[in-house]
């Protein structure tokens, strides 16, 4: 499992006593492991390049998300279809004063399992579509399986004045070094209208 740095457990927080916010984002990267500083600030630069712009969301539970890349180099992220690129998107429902949390489910078995990404274009983006309700999902006390809708009978809806605030965490690993993919948490927080 995944944990959240107290970083974003802080902007969790911040987040909670507020009742509206605009959208905002933050990027939070993992250290790089080189010794040389030249290689640290091309990772650093590179790691610092994602952030999370527009976020689209409908009241069903499905939201649209831009991911931009603000350099000027290619970046690579992660296919959703293998066990690197899988299960790193978080959702914080904040209504209310409380929090509900959902997260893409950890538990997923993968026909063939071999490390591949997409490609986005220096100053390009690219969207990605969540549905929570769509399987694959956890919370509400349950984790949905790849083809099962919704959260053990109960479906997460959106409600005007809910904030939302989306994560994307990617870990470091070894195959993401090696084929040069981008790692680290980026977040944005929008409210509901």
């Amino acid at each position: 499992m995944k944990i959240f740095s107290a970083g974003l457990l802080a902007l969790i927080s911040l987040f909670c006593s507020c009742a509206s916010a605009p959208v905002t984002s933050m990027n939070a990267s993992a250290p790089s492991t080189s010794t040389t500083s030249k290689a640290m600030n091309a990772r650093d630069k590179s790691m610092n390049s994602l952030k999370i712009g527009k976020v689209k969301v409908s009241p069903a539970g499905n939201l649209t998300i831009e991911i931009d890349n603000f350099s000027t180099q290619p970046l690579k992220l992660w296919k959703d279809s293998n066990s690197w690129g899988a299960a790193s998107w978080r959702v914080l429902l904040i209504r209310k004063g409380q929090v509900e949390t959902f997260f893409q489910n950890p538990d997923q078995v993968f026909t063939v399992n071999m490390p591949a990404f997409n490609e986005i274009a220096g100053g390009g983006h690219v969207e990605q579509k969540l549905d929570l309700n769509g399987g694959n999902w956890c919370g509400l006390g349950h984790c949905a399986l790849y083809n099962e809708r919704r959260f053990g009978g109960f479906e997460v809806s959106f409600e005007s004045k809910d904030t939302l605030i989306v994560v994307y965490d990617v870990p470091t690993t070894q195959e993401a070094r090696d084929h040069d993919v981008w790692y680290g948490v980026v977040a944005t927080s929008t409210t509901v209208q």
